[in-house]
């Protein structure tokens, strides 16, 4: 027992002593002091030596002992002072020296090593956008080197590795010093992120409503990594003690065997193909959310989650299991409306669209008594959209018993709020009545949320500002029942100058200089302060455009468009003129020319918007002069010397609720387009008779007034299948006919399709409609009249298909993928028209639109058909657009 004690003393005896050497005081020469006997001092002066960067004073009040202090000298006070400095995290080592006393007066000398400060640091194993990542998250630089900070950097590094699904991920820090970096350090900071860690299984207890297939739906970002071992598994297991084939064991579904494959799969088969396995935390929380509200929908109101717990099963790979306690499953018994007056019980009742006896869903009564957002079908909306703008509906639960829930719906409809101001913040540009005349929540007006939805589309159309941030906040006016309503808008570039090239078919490289103002104003010519860097702001749309190869093709347009003519009603005024020449020249024989066409035109229109049957509709009238001169160019269009006049009266009806031009997410779009040349042949009859000897007019005279008639319809849906990604559906077809038999359709207008229809787009030919159809060569399918020789058909149809994602849809460029599949043809008779004869194609592409140059497009094509007769080859194609294209 002595020894033990003994032992134990020593212990504590080189204890104090270690304590003593760390945390107490040493003396300078001369100086003594007796540690049995302290004694106390009056501090005479504090010195701090080693100092390179950290202030004196700071350090004083961190000390807690300073100059006139009277302290015990050794004591707790001096041990205290080191505890403290330490506890800062910014001293490598400190030392106390009592270094002079003179009486009861003490000097005393502070040695000091600051810990080095952080002046560059790295990040090894990892990539570089993961390494700029981290760098904007971890600011370090300046700071000390401290070891809290260091862990707190390492846990971040993990903690964003993590996030990826990256749980094993390790990080080391080395510390280096620098001969370059003077009192300072550098940190690496080496990742390994290892492999990511993948949800082997999903495991579900206490789940009898539910099998765990379809309790794995709701959890959207915690799958199940795919397994296709398992249907190996599945034939080895179940098959080998049953010797039929698969067809016939599948086939037979009223067999044991088939209940245990269907048992097998659904207990072990969750084929996540395109989704990703990694076990994100957070993710993980927002599934069980997810989960929750799955439950609630289906009745289980008081559905909760017990317990969740991962479990590691190796390096690789966890499993989570989830044990849920379902409750009881609960039924609407009553609902009760309380408040209401404007409408009656059965009405709100019939709109509630939820009755006595259906499945208690929480999700669903939300939806259906505040703000639908797909079509603004609920009770919320109903009153808003009559003024209520100080509507209130609570749902309250009033009684459970059983399985049955009683509502009672607690309504305060309040006043009819009306308009009174409308406030413009943000259109520096644009001026203000461009902006009042597309509102259609107009002061002295009763408030409706349905006009306010319908103003944010409109504006939106109008291309001036950027659709995403366009911000309409009521300001109600509790006192008078008013309420004002401010448009926060960004203004965006909306004007092109096009300065590109493109291959125009026969005509190789064709360039384009183009100006488009859309924001112009012909008021505010003489206004100087409305040069910005043009007259603008009043909504009228300017175009020049320019197209050339040299002498081959020359191509000149202008149109001027005013929306709203008078100022008072959408009436849109357009007047447009074209000059188009295009030569044949004789490479052999110096470019001597030896054929040409040219035209010339103009075109007058006005369109209004219609009130019937919505107002979404819109019509545009116009008439056109077009004169065309050829000469010698019949390999073109099959007519080949003569002057032609054509003119046309030209209807387009339209609709159109998209919700964004530059990149549509909801609505559709459906433009019939008629244009319709005078009867000639039925108000000149004698002119197109044969002569007196019987000969048939000749072809120059026969269309010198061309005539025909034509229809062009193309329909367009978008239909959002989730935050994301969009499907657009599209339709077109086309038709040319004749008003008499003295006469054909003609060589003029026909339809051409193949290729990109970028000539079509950028009117590189004359007297020709170009239709695009990707995966074939540019105007490769264009079937020749056997009679007349006139190339192109008078009939065509076309189907599309894209599925669209956006990568960015900043105003500056919205750029969206598209992955599509599409089919066309055209055809010489209406007769020979079927839409099954169609040449197909699949593919993927990308879409940039620039406020200054428009849409550019570029796209891989792979077409399937192919018709030797025509010359038309399936393969592959890459295809380049500019501009957007209706066709």
């Amino acid at each position: 027992m002595r020894k033990i004690f003994l032992v134990m003393g020593l212990c504590f005896v080189a204890f104090a002593a270690l304590s003593q050497e760390r945390y107490g005081i040493n003396t300078g020469q001369g100086v003594q002091i007796d540690y049995s006997n302290p004694k106390v001092f009056e501090i005479a002066e504090i010195k701090y030596t080693g100092l390179r960067i950290l202030d004196e004073r700071a350090l004083t009040s961190f000390a807690g002992i300073k100059v006139g202090d009277r302290i015990p000298i050794p004591g707790q006070e001096i041990s205290d002072a080191i505890k403290r400095l330490w506890g800062q995290g910014i001293i490598a080592d400190v030392q106390f020296w009592l270094t002079k006393t003179e009486g009861d007066r003490a000097w005393i000398e502070v040695k000091l090593t600051e810990r080095p400060r952080i002046l560059r640091y790295n990040i090894t194993g990892v990539t570089s956008t993961q390494e700029s990542d981290l760098k904007d998250q971890i600011n370090i630089i300046g700071k000390v080197a401290s070891s809290p900070l260091i862990k707190n950097s390492e846990l971040l590094v993990k903690k964003y590795f993590e996030e990826k699904g990256y749980l094993n991920t390790t990080v080391k820090t080395v510390q280096s010093g620098d001969s370059v970096l003077v009192d300072g350090t550098s940190l690496t900071f080496e990742v390994d992120k290892n492999e990511k860690v993948k949800i082997r299984k999903i495991h579900f207890e206490g789940n009898e409503a539910f099998e765990d297939g379809r309790l794995k739906g709701p959890l959207k970002n915690t799958n199940e990594k795919a397994r296709f071992w398992l249907f190996a598994h599945l034939f080895d297991q179940v098959f080998k003690t049953r010797p039929k084939s698969a067809v016939r064991y599948f086939a037979q579904s009223d067999t044991v065997a088939t209940g245990e494959v269907k048992q097998f799969i659904n207990d072990n088969v969750k084929l996540n193909i395109l989704k990703s396995s990694k076990f994100i935390a957070a993710d993980f929380e927002e599934d069980k959310k997810s989960l929750i509200n799955f439950y609630n929908s289906k009745g289980y109101r008081d559905a909760e989650i017990v317990s969740d717990e991962v479990e590691k099963i190796d390096d690789e790979y966890i499993d989570v299991k989830i044990k849920v306690d379902e409750g009881n499953k609960y039924y609407i018994r009553n609902i009760e409306w309380v408040g209401n007056y404007k409408y009656t019980d059965a009405f709100l009742t019939e709109k509630l669209g939820i009755e006595k006896g259906d499945v208690y869903n929480r999700e669903r009564i939300e939806q259906r008594t505040n703000f639908d957002g797909q079509n603004g079908d609920d009770i919320n909306s109903l009153y808003s959209d009559d003024g209520y703008l100080f509507f209130r509906l609570d749902v309250v639960e009033v009684r459970a018993e059983n399985d049955s829930i009683d509502l009672e719906m607690r309504m305060s409809e309040g006043e009819q709020a009306t308009i009174k101001r409308i406030i413009l913040k943000g259109n520096d540009r644009t001026s203000d009545h461009v902006v009042l005349r597309e509102i259609r929540t107009l002061p002295g007006q009763k408030y409706s949320r349905k006009e306010l939805i319908r103003t944010i589309r409109e504006l939106g159309q109008l291309g001036y500002f950027d659709p995403e941030q366009i911000n309409p906040q009521p300001i109600p006016n509790l006192q008078d029942g008013t309420v004002d309503i401010m448009f926060t808008l960004v203004e965006k570039s909306s004007d092109q100058i096009q300065l590109s090239g493109g291959f125009g078919g026969p005509f190789g490289f064709v360039g384009t200089v183009g100006l488009s103002l859309n924001n112009f104003s012909i008021k505010n010519i003489g206004n100087w302060d409305k040069w910005r860097p043009y007259p603008s702001g009043d909504g009228q749309k300017l175009s020049l455009q320019l197209q050339s190869n040299g002498r081959r093709f020359q191509s000149y347009s202008l149109i001027f468009s005013e929306p709203w003519l008078g100022g008072k009603k959408p009436n849109n005024f357009t007047v447009s003129l074209n000059r188009t020449a295009n030569r044949s020249l004789d490479p052999y024989n110096n470019n001597e020319l030896y054929g040409y066409l040219k035209s010339s035109g103009i075109t007058v229109g006005l369109g209004r918007r219609l009130r019937w049957p919505d107002d979404y509709f819109q019509i545009q009238n116009s008439i056109s002069y077009q004169f065309y001169n050829v000469y010698n160019f019949g390999q073109t269009l099959g007519f080949e010397t003569g002057q032609s006049n054509s003119l046309t009266f030209n209807t387009v009806i339209s609709r159109s609720n998209i919700d964004n031009p530059q990149y549509p997410k909801l609505g559709t779009q459906f433009t019939l387009a008629i244009n319709a040349t005078p009867p000639w042949s039925a108000l000149m009859p004698d002119y197109f008779e044969p002569d007196s000897e019987g000969n048939p007019i000749s072809e120059e005279k026969r269309y010198k007034f061309i005539e025909y008639h034509k229809w062009m319809m193309d329909l367009s849906m978008f239909i959002p299948l989730n935050k994301k990604f969009v499907v657009n559906a599209r339709a077109h077809m086309g038709f040319i006919g004749s008003y008499t038999d003295r006469t054909d359709s003609g060589p003029f207008e026909r339809f051409f399709l193949g290729g990109s229809g970028l000539n079509g787009a950028n009117n590189f030919v004359i007297g020709q409609d170009i239709i695009g159809l990707r995966g074939y060569d540019d105007n490769s399918i264009v079937p020749v009249d056997p009679v007349t020789g006139f190339r192109g058909g008078i009939v065509y149809n076309k189907f599309v298909a894209e599925l669209r994602y956006p990568v960015s849809l900043a105003p500056t460029s919205t750029i969206y993928l598209l992955t599509f599949a599409e089919a066309g043809n055209a055809w010489n008779k209406f007769s020979e028209y079927t839409p099954r004869n169609l040449f197909r194609s699949a593919g993927f592409g990308a879409r940039v639109f620039l406020p200054a140059f428009g849409l550019l497009g570029i796209d891989w094509a792979y077409g399937f058909d192919s018709d030797l007769d025509l010359g038309i080859t399936a393969g592959s194609q890459i295809h380049f657009t500019i501009g957007q294209q209706l066709r």
